[in-house]
């Protein structure tokens, strides 16, 4: 009982906090004149939640999201507003291109924007890479080459979604955060696999050259 009672509360303070990070994304994306602050606040965001999903529960939520906004300003403001000129282009192209092999194209291609946009904040979150092309380029790689991750995490979104427009209210004030909290625990696995196998490949290739040594 002690132990349920726990968990519920640690619930509930996450949800709280949830909530905090939520209004700081939405002030902070306001603050940036949405364009310009919505990829930093984005980014922000998911570098909170990282910390929270990799065991450091304890981090000032407030200090934490302003080093990441402020550190990585230019670009993730950059890139914030390179998928959403992309997302309009493709979502106009979506209203009005009527032959079926372009709108099957569009189709495909709005799916790999997709793809790339659930994993390029959490790539730059997680990675401390100079190249923002790469970091653009490993999200597409990195959500087809784990696709059966990335499927489940639609899924999970979809329902998450589907829930929050049931209730609006609720969404107002966790809908953003929420999503992100999921997108983040799903592409941190995605992390976690390519480093164990790294890991193992890495090992690998060491035993391999002892052994020719050896030899």
């Amino acid at each position: 009982m002690d132990k349920m009672a726990e968990r519920l509360n640690e619930l509930c303070i996450r949800l709280l906090q949830l909530v905090y990070l939520n209004f700081l994304w939405i002030a902070f994306t306001l603050i940036g004149l949405v364009f310009a602050g919505i990829g930093p606040s984005t980014l922000a965001l998911f570098t909170v939640i990282r910390q929270w999903i990799r065991g450091n529960s304890d981090i000032p939520i407030f200090s934490t999201f302003w080093q990441a906004y402020r550190s990585s300003f230019k670009e993730a403001s950059a890139t914030g507003m390179i998928y959403l000129v992309i997302g309009w282009i493709l979502y106009v192209d979506l209203l009005y291109v009527q032959s079926f092999y372009l709108r099957a194209l569009v189709i495909f291609v709005s799916f790999v924007y997709i793809v790339s946009l659930c994993y390029v904040f959490p790539i730059m979150a997680h990675y401390d890479w100079k190249s923002t092309v790469l970091k653009m380029k490993c999200s597409v790689i990195f959500g087809i080459s784990y696709l059966q991750y990335t499927l489940i995490l639609f899924v999970v979104l979809a329902l998450i979604y589907l829930i929050l427009f049931m209730h609006p209210a609720a969404f107002i004030f966790i809908g953003f955060s929420i999503g992100s909290y999921a997108i983040m625990w799903m592409t941190n696995q995605v992390f976690m696999k390519i480093e164990t196998q790294a890991g193992h490949l890495e090992s690998e290739n060491r035993s391999s050259t002892s052994l020719r040594g050896w030899k």
